[in-house]
Order: structure tokens, then sequence, then C-alpha cells
């Protein structure tokens, strides 16, 4: 199975942060390294940071798409707290060459994927408005987002192990709860008699 020309540009970029800082990757070393030319890189990415971002986004998204159940996502979100840490000068760098928007966009999207999923799992013949499942989605997203970004703002310095733990209790049970308190009444399935 042959690799796509972003594939091969996120190995070599990769292969390379193992001994080159970001700042010192050039688009010209990673082009020689995929075997492609510059101007194909051009056509994929606008610079080796945006390459970067994008490499970073989809070992992202992967460790949160490989743990998006209820039974699982702590340790999707304790693995992402994880990878960061032990990446911590390139997570550093891509975070400081994309704007605050990307970053919470991207992020907030990926937890709001791993709530829906919960959220799909929990539900059951739970009945809701469209508008309140969204509510219930958001809530819990904005609130995982919110503690991601404290722990961003504190450099990574805090334990994943005791974030994720702390996370789980207040979400243990609650979820469900409030899938419950947004519950539509079910719509009768008996006949009434008239008579």
């Amino acid at each position: 199975m042959s690799l796509s020309t972003r594939e091969l540009l996120s190995r070599a970029l990769k292969q390379q942060l193992l001994t080159t800082r970001l700042n010192r990757v050039t688009v010209s070393s990673l082009s020689a390294q995929a075997g492609i030319n510059r101007q194909t890189f051009y056509y994929h990415f606008s610079d080796v940071y945006d390459l970067a971002a994008w490499v970073f986004e989809q070992e992202i998204a992967n460790h949160i798409l490989d743990h998006a159940t209820y039974g699982e996502w702590a340790e999707g979100y304790r693995t992402l707290l994880r990878y960061m840490q032990d990446h911590r000068e390139e997570t550093r760098a891509v975070l400081n060459s994309i704007t605050h928007q990307r970053r919470d966009e991207f992020f907030l999207g990926q937890f709001r994927f791993m709530m829906e999923a919960i959220v799909t799992e929990l539900q059951g013949d739970i009945v809701l408005r469209d508008e309140d499942r969204q509510f219930i989605i958001d809530h819990y997203a904005s609130s995982i987002h919110g503690h991601f970004l404290r722990w961003l703002a504190r450099d990574g310095q805090d334990d994943p192990d005791i974030l994720v733990s702390n996370i789980e209790k207040i979400l243990k049970g609650s979820v469900t709860e409030s899938l419950e308190r947004f519950a539509q009444p079910r719509p009768s399935t008996s006949r009434t008699q008239s008579g």
C-alpha cells in the first residue's frame, strides 16, 4: 500500500524531529527525505509549521478517537495529555505557530466528537429533543476543554492521572443524569378506547 504525500511528509517530519528542533527543519530537507519536489510540498502545506500542525492534529485526533466510548474516554484523555508531555517541545512549537482560534476549534471539536460517542452510548431509549441532546454534548465537551486549557496554561505540569481522575469523578453518572433530566415523555403506544 503506497503512502500519500501527506503521510510521507509526516513521517519525514517525525523522523527529523528526533534530532532537529522544529524551527530548524526546512522544506527542502523534508521534500528530499519524502522523495518529492518543493513545489509538491507547497501544494499540500504552506510551510513547515503548517505541516507540523497537521501532523499534531492527526496524532491528537487518533488518541481521542481511539477511545471515544464511555468506558474508555478517560484513558484516551490521559493518553492525550501524556503524549503532549512526552512531545513537549514539538507541542509548544506547534501551538505557538497556530492561532488560539484554530487551537480551540480543533480541541473543542475533538472533545465534542468524544462526547457525541459517549452520549450516543448512554442515551439508550431516552428520547431527547435534538437541541437538548446537543446542549448536553456541548456542555460536557466545553467542561473538558476548559480543564484542558487550564492544563495548557500551566505548561502541562499537572499530573494527567490526577486531572483525569478528578474529571472522571465529576462525570461518572452525571451524563446519564443529564440525559434523564432532559428526557421527553415517550409517545403513548396504546390507543384509548372510546366508549
